[in-house]
């Protein structure tokens, strides 16, 4: 083979083209480098996603508080980031505050740290060798001691009803919002009246109103929308509407429970119930406090209810006859302990002293929803024998009397137990609920 030899000009231009090609790679190849180190990339600890900006940022220490008030920090199992119920404590010069180290000495200098719906996020670490150590607190409110206590209670003079076993509520209240006082089964109860708008609370996915604080301190419930807080519309109810009972031929229709024979809309309940938070929340509910379903007979026609309500306007949290007409679970110390499931309605009564009146229009309260739905407590049997319950009607927010036979809007209602955790930092409010901790 014959080998030609370049001559000095080709040779010098060559070893250009190569310099220039070797350099335009070396450029690129140092800016790729540089840009593993710019990106903010993320990488997934456990429940928590760590953002950091450094490539070998991998190295991170995690304690959480033992029990709420505590001093003590124990270390999260495989430095596991809580998914909630917990708030970060910022970075810091105390022994639980959290921290970073650069090469093992404490250096918090332009970091910043953020914990939000179990996501933590760094912000300005810059050198290799970073290790933050992350302290987070407890956050939670007891709902029996700490919640109630947070809300002022009104007197007569605010517009309060008076406080006696069967009190006069004689007019509606639509606008403003009121905590007053009661007397129930079992001691003291605080209950919102008119338009609150603290009233909110969230249980996994579902929302509620508080209704009142039963005298156990328990916290009763009414549903309010699945996903969003809803205030009007069927999203303050159940998917489906339903009788209460079928058939509607005898008063004992007008009962949750005849026997052992469930009516239409406890079935409804208990299976709604079933689904959505026995598993996950029944060990957060009360039944002892149960559910006032009074089937007493004031006349041959009318039941108590419709006598205490539209004649008398003396509605009561107390329940007429408990042994028969409070439905509460086994193991308390008062009802008929006939409920296998802690779910109900709402009474006539209550929504009496929530801010609706007899026959009186009353759009401006927060059971006001443009909707019929049922109660719990029966109205009379009819010329037809047809059993009657009281409803909240849709036109103009007050009661009225509804044949069991006919399908109406359903609103769970619940109690939580005394002792419920709640998530810190909510306010009651329809976009910051207080939300229940699982």
């Amino acid at each position: 083979m014959k080998i030609e030899k370049l001559s000095k000009g080709r040779f010098i231009k060559a070893s250009i083209i190569v310099l220039v090609v070797i350099s335009i790679f070396g450029v690129i190849f140092i800016n790729k480098s540089k840009a593993k180190y710019r990106v903010t990339q993320s990488i997934q600890i456990v429940n928590g996603t760590v953002q950091y900006t450094n490539a070998d940022f991998s190295m991170l220490g995690v304690k959480v508080q033992s029990a709420k008030g505590s001093s003590d920090y124990v270390s999260a199992s495989n430095n596991e980031v809580p998914a909630s119920g917990y708030k970060l404590k910022p970075l810091g010069d105390s022994a639980t505050d959290s921290y970073c180290t650069i090469n093992g000495t404490k250096n918090n200098t332009g970091i910043t740290i953020t914990y939000e719906n179990g996501t933590v996020t760094f912000k300005g670490i810059k050198k290799q060798g970073t290790r933050c150590y992350l302290f987070f607190d407890l956050q939670t409110v007891s709902s029996g001691s700490e919640l109630l206590g947070t809300y002022p209670v009104n007197s007569t003079s605010d517009g309060c009803p008076n406080y006696e076993d069967a009190p006069s509520v004689t007019s509606v209240k639509s606008s403003g919002s009121l905590f007053c006082k009661g007397k129930d089964d079992f001691g003291d109860t605080y209950y919102f009246r008119g338009n609150p708008t603290n009233n909110w609370v969230k249980i996994g996915n579902f929302y509620w109103r508080i209704i009142r604080f039963n005298g156990n301190g328990s916290i009763r419930l009414i549903y309010s929308g699945n996903g969003k807080a809803e205030t009007s519309g069927t999203g303050t109810q159940l998917s489906s509407t339903s009788t209460y009972h079928s058939p509607a031929n005898s008063a004992d229709h007008v009962r949750y429970m005849n026997g052992s024979t469930n009516s239409t809309i406890k079935g409804v309940l208990d299976s709604w119930y079933n689904i959505n938070l026995k598993s996950a929340y029944g060990s957060k509910m009360d039944g002892s406090v149960g559910f006032c379903n009074d089937a007493d007979m004031a006349n041959s026609t009318d039941f108590k209810p419709k006598a205490r309500i539209a004649t008398n306007k003396k509605p009561t949290f107390k329940c007429n006859t408990p042994i028969t007409n409070l439905y509460t679970t086994s193991g308390g110390t008062k009802g008929n302990q006939k409920l296998t499931n802690p779910i109900g309605l709402i009474t006539v009564d209550e929504a009496s002293f929530a801010g609706g009146l007899g026959d009186s229009t009353n759009t401006g309260y927060y059971l006001y929803t443009g909707q019929n739905y049922w109660t719990m407590s029966p109205y009379d049997v009819n010329g037809f024998s047809n059993a009657v319950v009281f409803i909240v009607g849709a036109t103009r927010g007050a009661f009225g009397g509804e044949n069991v036979f006919v399908e109406d809007g359903v609103r769970p209602v619940i109690n939580l137990r005394s002792d419920t955790l709640f998530k810190e930092g909510g306010n009651g409010t329809s976009t910051n609920p207080y939300e229940v901790i699982t």
